[in-house]
């Protein structure tokens, strides 16, 4: 078998080959050196700097003053568990999902005893938001490819209260998996960030279909990932991928379109693109991206 398809098959799952680099590599331009305007509404020019601290200060109970060193701490441990960009740059530090439009309606459903899947959970972040604005976490199941869940402890210092369950997996093995296999057809709630962007639209497709395997009629899906003013294939030369997807809006819906008749079942598709300033990033974030990239927000609902 040669490299490439080596290459391919790894990235047929979850595993993005670039994120097994050397994190010194001079050519692997995402670990930043401070990641402190995350922290800083001046630098962000948006109210997220503020959420940031105010939950790390009223949930974590860090006063703002220890935050910086504790973020670049938290940062250094798990980019040496994966080199993902947005650990570099610390993107996961921004409140994402509290930017959704079906936010508050997500609170509500979970108030109300429905449960929710968080695929590509990292450090759990979203779950503390929402346990931080009133939602249960009982019914809150975190999945992810490689295990960040200690990292996120240590983050939120919340070992003693955080009990939403963590599943190590790779959604592409749902109907292989046994902790997937308990979430079939039984979630409410979907979220999936910053995943489904890696591959390309068969894969995505396929991604999709896994997916609409843990939901039942009713089922909502949010998330974000990145997208593009026109729909095009890249193969981004900063991360030496293969190739790759980037929907707008119409394109994202056809793809659901296409999931939906391949699996017997209809979808509503909403998805917008977002600016990287109204995402809390700047063009030194950016850079690498290829022209016209964004962020495509999107709620998906299962009509049957």
């Amino acid at each position: 078998m040669s490299s490439q398809d080596t290459d391919r098959e790894k990235q047929q799952y979850c595993e993005p080959t670039y994120a097994l680099t050397n994190k010194k590599n001079e050519d692997y331009p995402f670990d930043a050196p401070s990641i402190d305007q995350r922290l800083t509404p001046e630098q962000t020019k948006t109210n997220l700097a503020n959420k940031i601290r105010k939950l790390l200060e009223e949930y974590s109970h860090i006063p703002q003053e220890e935050q910086s060193k504790h973020v670049h701490s938290i940062r250094d441990q798990a980019f040496a568990i994966r080199a993902y960009p947005c650990t570099g740059l610390g993107v996961w530090l921004i409140p994402y999902i509290s930017l959704s439009p079906a936010y508050a309606t997500i609170v509500k459903r979970l108030q109300g005893g429905d449960s929710m899947v968080d695929i590509g959970c990292f450090v759990g972040g979203d779950f503390r938001r929402l346990v931080f604005n009133g939602a249960p976490l009982e019914s809150m199941v975190g999945v992810d490819l490689v295990s960040h869940w200690e990292v996120g402890y240590e983050l939120f210092r919340d070992r003693e209260k955080f009990r939403a369950r963590f599943v190590e997996a790779d959604l592409m093995t749902v109907e292989e998996d046994s902790g997937l296999q308990k979430l079939k057809g039984k979630m409410d709630i979907i979220h999936i960030s910053a995943v489904l962007h890696q591959w390309d639209w068969d894969a995505q497709v396929t991604a999709v279909k896994k997916l609409i395997l843990l939901s039942k009629p009713g089922s909502l899906v949010v998330g974000h990932q990145i997208g593009n003013a026109q729909a095009r294939h890249v193969q981004n030369p900063a991360l030496k991928t293969l190739l790759q997807s980037r929907h707008d809006p119409a394109s994202f819906k056809e793809m659901w379109r296409q999931a939906g008749e391949e699996t017997g079942t209809k979808w509503e598709t909403e998805a917008w693109l977002r600016s990287w300033e109204f995402m809390g990033l700047d063009a030194g974030n950016t850079k690498w991206m290829e022209p016209g990239d964004a962020i495509l927000d999107f709620v998906v609902t299962r009509l049957s």
